[in-house]
Order: structure tokens, then sequence, then C-alpha cells
């Protein structure tokens, strides 16, 4: 008998320490890598990300990069447009000139991911070659300055960059409008050559770093880390900072009938963080959509589950329509609680993903609010 136990013991030790390396060494998913770059102290922003390697397997081009036919590229993208949602422009005016120009496309993007305001943030595939990129920006008269972990290229503010190849036009950065890029954007390049980080303020070079020494850990543990793990391995989406999406500012524009349904349940509580995003199991397969909401306590998040799941099943996502949530957008397939995280499974009518992401580009969020409403007692 002791003999057993002790076989019994060795091998439950074994178990546990193959699980905890299995852990240790499972890498983080591209969704959490690009949520290192979103800064821990910082005003009310997002994240917007875009899983390139997934949209490009998904569509038959996972071999496809800047260096395949015009024709090749096009077609992918055509694809992808057609049939897939993202948060913003997925590059299909890139294709064209920027590889002769910059030396990539997005067909050479293992994902893409955006900071409101601040950043973008391109990571490439193993293929790539970082040089002529690095050459580039260097005929353009940008200057390298080295740093630990990578180098910046600050740019001449004197120089003359057409506008179809302007960062700032790309992605998102664009402050004053199209025609007028100032700032110009700056970039930082890491050592691996794989990271690229543009923005529009000095900075980009400790963005990087901050990435580079990032913990995994602590990244998840936040409140947009926390709503964006439970997105699993998205193929688009958005995380919002909970102020962005949830204030009693915003409750003061809904009137009519969405007014009404948020009387119904309001005041829900605030949350840290709203995920949304969909999966998709192969290329023929719907889409299935998601919403995220990370609390600061399990408790607020069973508090709210009824009310949020009300907002969906009863709610209208403009002010202007009488039409519900599932007449124009989705059905809710499923709403439930894992810890301090109220989740929404959602099935986009006719199968399109867009009506998942574009929700959370409404103000107000309907299903997303909290607080009180007007005329409601606080």
């Amino acid at each position: 008998m002791t003999m057993l136990r002790l076989v019994g013991a060795l091998t439950l030790a074994c178990m546990l320490a193959t699980t905890a390396i299995t852990a240790k060494e499972t890498a983080p998913s591209p969704l959490m890598e690009a949520l290192a770059f979103v800064p821990e102290a910082s005003d009310p922003t997002s994240l917007q990300f875009v899983d390139w390697a997934q949209l490009k397997d998904l569509h038959g081009g996972a071999g496809i990069t800047s260096a395949s036919p015009l024709a090749e590229r096009q077609r992918l993208m055509l694809d992808i447009v057609r049939a897939e949602a993202a948060p913003m422009p997925l590059g299909i005016d890139r294709l064209a000139a920027w590889p002769d120009a910059w030396g990539w496309d997005s067909t050479d993007l293992d994902w893409e991911a955006r900071v409101f305001g601040e950043i973008a943030v391109l990571r490439f595939g193993e293929h790539w070659d970082v040089q002529p990129f690095r050459d580039a920006l260097t005929g353009f008269g940008y200057e390298a300055r080295h740093f630990d972990g990578g180098v910046a290229y600050q740019p001449d503010p004197d120089a003359e960059v057409p506008s179809q190849l302007r960062f700032a036009n790309m992605h998102g950065l664009d402050i004053h409008g199209r025609e007028i890029t100032e700032p110009m954007v700056r970039v930082a390049i890491s050592d691996d050559g794989r990271t690229v980080v543009l923005g529009r303020a000095d900075g980009v070079g400790r963005s990087l770093r901050v990435r580079l020494k990032a913990d995994p850990a602590r990244v998840e543990a936040s409140g947009f880390g926390r709503a964006a793990v439970a997105l699993g391995r998205p193929v688009t989406a958005s995380v919002l900072d909970g102020y962005s999406a949830c204030s009693e500012h915003m409750n003061a524009w809904l009137i009519g009938e969405a007014l009404e349904v948020a009387a119904l349940v309001a005041p829900l509580h605030r949350y840290e963080a709203l995920a949304a995003g969909y999966t998709r199991a192969d290329a023929t397969a719907p889409p299935d959509g998601r919403y995220v909401f990370a609390y600061p306590s399990s408790r607020q998040a069973r508090d709210d589950l009824a009310g949020r799941r009300t907002l969906v099943e009863e709610g209208y996502p403009f002010n202007d329509s009488a039409s519900r949530y599932e007449d124009v957008a989705f059905s809710l397939a499923d709403a439930r609680v894992a810890g301090s995280r109220l989740i929404l499974d959602v099935a986009p009518i006719g199968g399109a993903p867009v009506h998942v992401l574009r929700h959370v580009g409404i103000s107000p969020i309907l299903f997303a609010t909290c607080g009180s409403v007007p005329d409601q007692p606080a």
C-alpha cells in the first residue's frame, strides 16, 4: 500500500510539473501580445486588432506575401473584405505601391493593432526581410537612433512623402485629415526586425521597450487583459476602456425606445473594459460573436447579468430605429458569468461579422450602458 501511494504521488507530481511547464511555455495569443502595447496608466483609450495570419489561413492565402503577384494579393484581400470585418481599414490601398516603396504590405503581417490616437503596431511574419524597409526610411530622410531593443527612426520634417505613402493616412494617425499629417510619424523597429511601432509623437522607442519587457501575466490580469483573454483567439477585435464605453454622459444621448429599455434595468455597474470580437472554425463556418465585460468583482458581474441580457434581447441599437438588435444586428446565443467577467455570445444576422464590431462603434452602446439614465433617480 505504501509503495502504491508513493507511485501515485510521484505520478501526480510529474503530471503537475508537466502541466506547469506546458503552461509556462505556451506562447500568448496574438491579441494578448498586442495588448502589451496598451499603457497601464493612460487616458480612456481603445485597442483595435486584426489577426492577419488567421485571415490568410481562412481564405487560402497563407503563402501569399508582398512578393506574390499583385493579382493574387488583390484576390486574397477582396475575399477577406467581402467575408470578414475589422475595426480598421484592411490596407487594400497598400497593395500596388507599398512593396516597391516600403518593402511590405498587409500580406506580410502576422497581426496589426492600434492603440487609439497614439500608436499603430505591426507584427511581421518570419518570412519578412526588414532591410528594404530600413533602407526606404533612410531614403526618405529618417534618422536612425539605436536604443536597447531596437532602432527608432525620426522623420525629416522637410522630406516630401507622397500622400498615398504616408503612414499617418494608412494607420489612423492623421490627426488633421488625410491631406495634412503633422506631426510626421515616428517609427521604431525591434532588433529581430519583426515588430514595428508607428506613432505621431516621440516615444515610439519607449513603447517598444515597454512591450519587450512586459510581463504576460500582468497584461492578462489587467482589465483589458481579463476582457480580451475571454475572446479566445479572435479573427478581429476591439477592446474599449470601461470609461469610454460606459458613462452617464453617454446615457444622456439615449432617447425613445432605447431609453425606455435602458431605464428598465438601470443602474448597472461600471466595468473596467469591454472586449468585442468574433471567431470562425473555418472559412465556411458562421462567425461566433462575443462581448466580454471585465468587472472589478464577480458580484458585480452576476448582478448585471439579467440586465445586460435584457438590453440585448429587448434593446434597440439606434435611437432613430424601431428595430431591435435581433432584427438588424444579432441574436443572443448565451449569457453567462465567468469569474469577474460577464460574457455575451451572439449570432450575427446573415452570418455577417460586421454586426459584431459595428455595434461597439456606436455611441452610446445600449447593451454596454451603466449608471443611471436621464430622469431616473440615481
